[in-house]
């Protein structure tokens, strides 16, 4: 693993995407005669490769970082209902809102666009939807109606990158043309929203990792980056700013986000599928790393993300051979202990692909597996004992990636398997089933007593109001 710390290379980038944006809204302006079309796409193409790769970030990825940054204000995560992946930033995926009790379908909402992660909330409570080319669309709670669903960049389809919101009102995504945007929320009556900025990843690393905003602005990312992964902390602020970066990992990161601990003072990250990395996560440091698996796992959808218990720090992945749990070292140095809590693809060939959900207050975890199409929803008390589960027969057939389960402040949790979502109370009684017409691709989300979940072809339903 290396760490490079090097003065940061200049930052503009804005006349390509301005470029691109001319030819998406005014393709006559390019119909130009053959050989000067040539030159044109030839020149453009040039340029977009000096501004966005020089040569030193295409050999050392980590050549930007400065190891500080800029002072700026306000920073930190957004006060909202939902401002990250899976609630906060340990992923428990416990709200302190309650959920629907009914599954009364209020309203529902298309984006132009596939959706394959999920929904957040900013601070005056808009529903944030990644999708896209925009890539991000802002929707009105109350009635689902787009108050805008357009940037002054064009880039390609967030994939499973979930957003999150901070740092005043900026909202973070990445995106499969390499980049981390940085975009300005502006007023819900605007049809336009300003990016601040974008990060590329010029080891053609796409970025399907939901990024999480610490105490102090700073901003953690991941990327893929050729089965070599990248995790950057991006600074607070309007100027595209690395604080430090860490590349190659010795494998991969497709779609896993970063935890902090309760404290905020250590990183977490999953990377190549087997392994649980512990970093500094004000210099990127390497505290601790510990492989939970034997066999590494490259493949794209599943996500992996490490879930951070609030209460006494103990970390749970979901891997293929089932959920672990991870004791950190109580000093530095020191080395963490492992614990196969679940082993699901021991006893029933099940593959966890998607992170648990924690609720503390029942002392119950909860977790997704499945084999092949035929997944299992479980509930567990916290030394792994199985309170009670749901199989297919049941749940209906799903490969349940990506897919983790949420909680209402009543101990209920919401669980999507293909084209359902299911509602039960905290001793597993059925609630409430709500089929859909498109498949899951992510979680859900909850916010003032509704649940919102979006499918695959762009629709968001809005499910509440019970009596």
């Amino acid at each position: 693993m290396q760490r490079i710390h090097l003065p940061a290379c200049p930052a503009g980038r804005r006349a390509d995407v301005a470029l691109a944006r001319t030819h998406a809204h005014h393709p006559t302006t390019w119909l130009v005669p053959a050989a000067a079309a040539l030159l044109l796409l030839t020149s453009a193409t040039s340029s977009r490769a000096e501004l966005r790769c020089p040569i030193e970030l295409q050999q050392n990825v980590c050549a930007e970082a400065t190891g500080s940054c800029p002072a700026y204000a306000p920073v930190g995560p957004v006060a909202s209902d939902w401002p990250n992946f899976q609630f906060n930033r340990q992923h428990t995926g416990k709200t302190t809102d309650l959920g629907p009790t009914c599954p009364n379908e209020v309203w529902t909402s298309k984006v132009k666009g596939k959706v394959l992660s999920a929904p957040v909330i900013g601070g005056d409570g808009t529903l944030f939807i990644a999708s896209a080319k925009n890539p991000v669309c802002a929707l009105n709670p109350a009635d689902g109606s787009i108050y805008w669903c357009d940037t002054d960049n064009l880039g390609r389809l967030p994939d499973l990158s979930s957003m999150a919101i901070g740092n005043g009102d900026i909202v973070y995504v990445g995106t499969r043309d390499n980049d981390f945007w940085a975009i300005d929320i502006p007023p819900t009556s605007s049809t336009v929203a300003t990016v601040d900025w974008r990060q590329k990843i010029c080891t053609d690393g796409d970025i399907s990792t939901s990024p999480i905003i610490s105490d102090d602005g700073l901003v953690y990312m991941a990327s893929n980056s050729l089965g070599a992964a990248t995790i950057m902390a991006m600074c607070p602020g309007p100027t595209r700013t690395v604080k430090w970066c860490v590349a190659p990992l010795s494998g991969g990161i497709s779609d896993v986000s970063p935890a902090l601990s309760p404290a905020g003072d250590v990183l977490y990250l999953v990377h190549s599928g087997a392994f649980l990395l512990a970093l500094d996560p004000e210099t990127g440091q390497q505290l601790w790393e510990i492989q939970l698996e034997d066999r590494l796992n490259g493949v794209r959808v599943p996500n992996y993300t490490p879930v951070v218990n609030p209460s006494n720090g103990h970390i749970y992945v979901g891997l293929d051979t089932g959920l672990w749990e991870v004791t950190p070292p109580p000093s530095l140095p020191g080395t963490p202990t492992k614990q196969l809590l679940l082993p699901t693809y021991a006893t029933k060939h099940e593959r966890v692909q998607s992170p648990p959900a924690l609720d503390l207050a029942h002392g119950t975890i909860f977790v997704i597996a499945a084999r092949g199409q035929k997944p299992t929803f479980y509930a567990l008390a916290l030394n792994g004992t199985i309170k009670w589960q749901k199989d297919y027969t049941m749940l209906g057939h799903g490969r349940a990636r990506n897919t983790p389960p949420v909680v209402d402040a009543a101990g209920n949790v919401y669980q999507v398997v293909k084209k359902a979502i299911h509602a039960f109370s905290p001793t597993g009684a059925l609630l409430w089933t709500k089929p859909t017409k498109t498949f899951f691709a992510t979680s859900p989300i909850i916010s003032n007593g509704r649940l919102y979940a979006a499918v695959v072809d762009g629709t968001t339903y809005a499910i509440g109001d019970c009596p």
